[in-house]
């Protein structure tokens, strides 16, 4: 066998800050069929979700998914500097000022490379992987166009690859000429951004860098390039009816990428997470591929040219000679294209040759007898008939494998590999020994604990907290199963659990091929995805520490819990609540109450210290004051805690009156009041203040207060006054219709125990 060496991608374990938000796995009315037959139709919608939940930069807000949210807006001005310390690019000074007028025209000293696609549960936009995924989601389009028009989203397939190939436009500078003279093909770096367990919306640009990579005469990356001008000559055919001057576009970049791989060859760096073995077979994708949009047979030339009788196109990588033989035993992946150009280089040419690689590689995968009884090779199956060609990402693989299946039915008219197709797809889909879809947000029986950090949602900077996902990451692809059909539903299994945007690029063309041979009568579901439950975005919370006679100390917590999508606040604030009327029944006012900072966590792990003002009156008369804990100008996500004292001076006969005995008085009337409040700007979002006005209008007995002099004080002055409004159901003490002495002197008698 002679294919790629396949290069497992790195994880650091490390945790950060994710966004947090109500608990949401789906409602029954969107659970998808457990057993089969599955809804092709519903399987094929979610599976295009998943790139909603994978975008990078501007434009993300108000998307699909709503917990979804700009971010890595710093790759809009990316410096255009040699790197250092992980900020910059992979250019040396020399190059740069040599190009300059076509790497920075408008001469602000920085580069726009916003956009495109995060590669998984981390955040760098890698460039094998996101050239593989954009070019075959373009692939699965192209040959299945009106599956995708039949359960209505079009558009949306249409919106993904307009927003993947954008980024490729946006990441090639060409010169006057239009000859390219850079490729941008990786941002950010996977050692750095993978110590972040957080959402991409909470990225700082200051604790994760994004360097950028570039191929260029200095540093090639023929590889990288190939997969971007396939992804581009791609996206001419499926865009050129509908927006002609945007395909000849992408079209004419193609081809300039594809000259200058050509020119350039050699293999880009992607820092060990993703790396190439040789270019031949990146190029002849893109070859095909420029073959099928200009008709140019030069193209075809470049992957199989023969010169006494051997191969010195592409093609000679893998065969040396007319006389040889080649079996893939591979299949079409973010390393490996081989499978997919074999499956268009066949019905282009036609050569009996180009059949049997495309033919026998599929026999391989489904164990249908080869043509030719001398090949009897089969892939081996798991228990459960499920065919693992690697267990990291075994799903991903075999629905590859699909994809190449149901293109081959649609060139021969053959249906023997689309149902092998079909059976491996309803494994996936919940037909296995586990009796678990391996399609997030399908069905009850779906995987939940995907590794994803933006649908994890932790605040406390551990994949296992908390155990439940805070939001669905729809139609995502996981890992998948062992070869003995086990899988582990766990977030920080990345073998089992990982998804990433080339697991779903394959798994979203063999839906659209299923769905176009056994999906008839199967609907979408309508309304879809469905809004999250609503939740508190913001609140707080207090907590007594401790008192005595001249104090009362108090831990206040407040939550900027945003998740819909996560995002730094900096104008909170937090009122706290509490009644001196004991110290106003003796005499003292509130210039005789002072307080005092203990601990500010603003100050202490951001340097940003938190303002406390007041106290403010709230209800002079009752003696409920408030204080204010100000966070504006200190940005932040999650939780901050403020201790604070309130300390009483003594009376002028060096007498307290902060009476810690009454622990509920003071737990409620207080601490928490019933009322912790918070506020955003002047605009109060959680939380109930204390009531104002007269006592006998306020209920104060019903409410769970403690009697006092104040409320003697009060119901003597409504008795000797002339009538008011009165509310007899807290002031009639003897419940006899009316308040008058009586009540009063049943008042003193309680106070007086």
């Amino acid at each position: 066998m002679n294919f790629k060496k396949y290069v497992r991608k790195t994880t650091a374990f490390a945790t950060a800050m994710a966004v947090v938000s109500s608990v949401f796995l789906g409602s029954s009315v969107y659970a998808g069929s457990t057993t089969p037959p599955f809804n092709y139709a519903e399987a094929f919608q979610k599976s295009l979700y998943f790139y909603d939940a994978e975008k990078c930069g501007p434009g993300v807000t108000g998307g699909k998914l709503e917990w979804r949210g700009d971010c890595h807006v710093e790759d809009c001005e990316l410096p255009l500097i040699p790197m250092k310390d992980y900020v910059g690019t992979n250019m040396s000074q020399a190059f740069i000022d040599k190009n300059k007028a076509f790497l920075d025209p408008d001469g602000n000293g920085s580069l726009d490379l916003h956009g495109g696609f995060h590669d998984a549960g981390d955040h760098v936009k890698f460039g094998l992987p996101q050239g593989y995924t954009i070019s075959t989601l373009g692939w699965g389009f192209y040959e299945f166009k009106d599956s995708f028009t039949q359960i209505n989203e079009e558009d949306h397939i249409r919106d993904i690859l307009k927003w993947g190939n954008d980024y490729f436009l946006r990441s090639t500078f060409m010169d006057n000429k239009g000859e390219v003279v850079a490729f941008c093909f990786q941002v950010g770096d996977g050692t750095v951004d993978h110590a972040w367990w957080q959402p991409p919306e909470l990225n700082k640009k200051s604790e994760v860098p994004r360097p950028a990579f570039f191929a260029t005469s200095e540093t090639p990356a023929s590889d990288q390039c190939g997969e971007a001008a396939a992804s581009l000559a791609i996206n001419y055919l499926n865009f050129k009816d509908s927006d002609p001057a945007y395909a000849k576009k992408c079209l004419d970049t193609a081809k300039a990428l594809y000259r200058f791989a050509v020119k350039n060859r050699g293999l880009g760096d992607s820092g060990g997470f993703y790396g190439s073995a040789y270019d031949e077979d990146e190029l002849s994708w893109a070859a095909v591929w420029l073959n099928i949009a200009t008709g140019e047979q030069s193209y075809i030339n470049d992957i199989t040219a023969i010169s006494d009788g051997k191969y010195t196109g592409y093609m000679g990588k893998i065969i040396k000679s007319t006389q040889d033989n080649w079996q893939n035993i591979w299949v079409h992946s973010w390393d490996v294209v081989w499978g997919g150009v074999f499956a268009k280089l066949a019905p282009i040419t036609n050569d009996p040759m180009h059949w049997y690689l495309f033919r026998w590689n599929l026999e391989y995968w489904s164990g249908i007898p080869h043509e030719n009884p001398t090949d009897q090779t089969f892939m081996a199956a798991t228990p459960g008939g499920f065919k693992v060609v690697n267990t990291w990402g075994s799903a991903r693989y075999n629905a590859a494998a699909q994809l190449c299946a149901v293109v081959y039915t649609k060139y021969t008219d053959n249906m023997d590999v689309t149902e092998w197709a079909k059976s491996q797809m309803d494994y996936i889909l919940g037909d296995n020994p586990m009796k678990r879809s391996y399609e997030v947000g399908f069905s009850e029986i779906s995987a939940k604990h995907p590794h994803h950090r933006a649908a994890h949602g932790s605040k406390t900077l551990s994949m296992n907290d908390p155990l439940e996902h805070r939001h669905t990451l729809w139609g995502a692809l996981v890992g998948g199963p062992d070869a003995t059909d086990n899988h582990n539903d766990e977030t920080t299994d990345f073998v089992s659990n990982e998804v990433a945007v080339d697991y779903n690029a394959g798994f979203v063309g063999a839906l659209a091929g299923l769905y176009k041979y056994y999906g008839e009568g199967m609907k979408p579901l309508e309304n879809f995805p469905p809004k999250e439950p609503a939740a508190d975005d913001f609140y707080a919370e207090s907590k007594l520490e401790q008192e005595n006679t001249e104090r009362t100390q108090v831990t206040v917590r407040i939550h900027n819990e945003t998740s819909r999508p996560p995002e730094f606040v900096d104008e909170l604030k937090a009122r706290y609540f509490f009644d001196i009327s004991e110290m106003l029944a003796a005499g003292q006012t509130i210039d005789d109450l002072t307080v005092a900072v203990m601990y500010d966590e603003g100050k202490a792990s951001d340097g940003k210290e938190t303002a406390i003002n007041g106290p403010f009156a709230w209800d002079a008369e009752k003696g409920i004051y408030y204080v204010e804990m100000d966070w504006t100008g200190n940005a932040f996500y999650g939780d901050k805690e403020f201790h604070f004292g309130l300390v009483e001076g003594l009376d002028s006969n060096w007498k307290s009156h902060w009476d810690p005995t009454k622990t509920e008085q003071k737990s409620i009337e207080k601490i928490f009041y019933k009322s912790e409040i918070s506020v955003r700007g002047d605009v109060k979002v959680y939380g109930n203040e204390p009531p104002k006005g007269s006592r006998n209008q306020t209920g104060r007995f019903k409410r769970g207060w403690k009697l006092d002099a104040l409320d003697y004080a009060i119901m003597k002055k409504y008795i000797l006054l002339p009538p008011g409004e009165v509310d007899l159901n807290t002031w009639d003490m003897n419940q006899d219709g009316e308040i008058n002495a009586l009540d009063l002197a049943l008042l003193k008698k309680t106070l007086l125990g």
